[in-house]
């Protein structure tokens, strides 16, 4: 098993999910708290039924897209020689 290469999938896949999930959660809290104050939700309320479906699917979108920008970033390196000196 090639322990760089191993290295460097879970670095991306972190790195992703984590920009994801900030992402996703700070845009369904400020959409699901407008929203719930239009309509007229408590803040319980507009959370689950405004703020985790749209937590969902903004996770999805932004897993799918945001790693192009995180490379353009330089928060990814495609080369995982680069970043593991030490797996040698």
């Amino acid at each position: 098993m090639n322990w760089r290469y191993v290295y460097a999938s879970l670095e991306t896949w972190f790195v992703i999910c984590v920009a994801s999930a900030c992402n996703a959660g700070f845009w369904s809290f400020l959409v699901a708290s407008i929203c719930g104050m239009g309509i007229g939700f408590n803040d319980n309320e507009s959370l689950v039924v405004i703020g985790l479906p749209l937590f969902i699917i903004l996770f999805v979108i932004f897993a799918r897209f945001l790693p192009e920008s995180l490379r353009k970033a330089g928060m990814l390196s495609d080369k995982p020689e680069r970043f593991v000196p030490w797996l040698k």
